[in-house]
């Protein structure tokens, strides 16, 4: 009697939680301690994939070169998990920018493992448009990570048939889009997930004007098609 309550109280927990959390694969985009914001640094290899649990031990493997993994119980509060262990990966990337991506891993590592047993985490989606954006915020310090989701679906829809050339990236003052469709959406986001500019294209090239941008990273979000990372210099 007393397992099959656990089970049925279990069960209720997970099914509180946001679905998208565990639908999607994250990418981690930056992280916010105090007044400070550090952006992934780019690297040769893809960065790995953060990803949610809820069969067996619930953990989240936060991503980046190496994984901090947290075993995590889910809030009876919606949308919130408290981590009560885990653990980092130790590899050691020696590629391209290798000191500023293991001081990124460092501080993914500090985030999640460098606080007591028992914080609690709240998180946020935030959907925008063909992408999304996960925001985990720790309960004790105010400090945030971002993580966003660059699929359309887990399966492409069958509207997606051209791939869009985006260029110069990194870019300066204009960002060059063709072979798009007349009058679809576009839309530049921060890692965020704030909207930072939006048009719709007028013809099968247009030309955004990105001079008044800050330095960093931006998600590009053309209607029909699947968002594209570009950097600002």
């Amino acid at each position: 009697m007393r397992k099959t309550l656990f089970l049925l109280l279990t069960s209720g927990l997970l099914a509180a939680q946001n679905p998208e959390l565990f639908n999607n694969n994250w990418y981690i985009s930056q992280i916010v301690i105090g007044s400070q914001t550090f952006t992934s640094p780019m690297m040769q290899v893809p960065i790995g994939q953060s990803t949610f649990t809820n069969i067996g031990s619930p953990s989240f493997n936060s991503a980046y070169y190496n994984t901090a993994t947290s075993s995590i119980i889910y809030s009876t509060l919606t949308d919130s998990f408290i981590r009560y262990g885990g653990g980092c990966t130790l590899a050691m990337y020696n590629g391209t920018n290798a000191s500023a991506a293991q001081a990124f891993d460092q501080q993914n590592c500090d985030f999640f493992l460098n606080n007591a047993s028992g914080v609690a985490f709240n998180y946020q989606i935030i959907n925008n448009g063909s992408s999304k954006t996960l925001i985990i915020t720790n309960n004790n310090t105010g400090n945030k990570v971002y993580y966003n989701n660059f699929f359309l679906n887990t399966k492409e829809s069958d509207s997606v048939k051209k791939l869009v050339s985006v260029y110069p990236n990194p870019v300066k003052e204009l960002l060059t889009i063709e072979n798009i469709e007349k009058n679809l959406a576009v839309k530049i986001y921060d890692l965020s997930g704030k909207l930072i500019l939006e048009k719709k294209s007028d013809n099968k090239k247009i030309i955004l004007e990105t001079g008044i941008l800050q330095k960093g990273q931006y998600i590009l979000v053309v209607e029909k098609h699947q968002p594209y990372i570009f950097i600002k210099e």
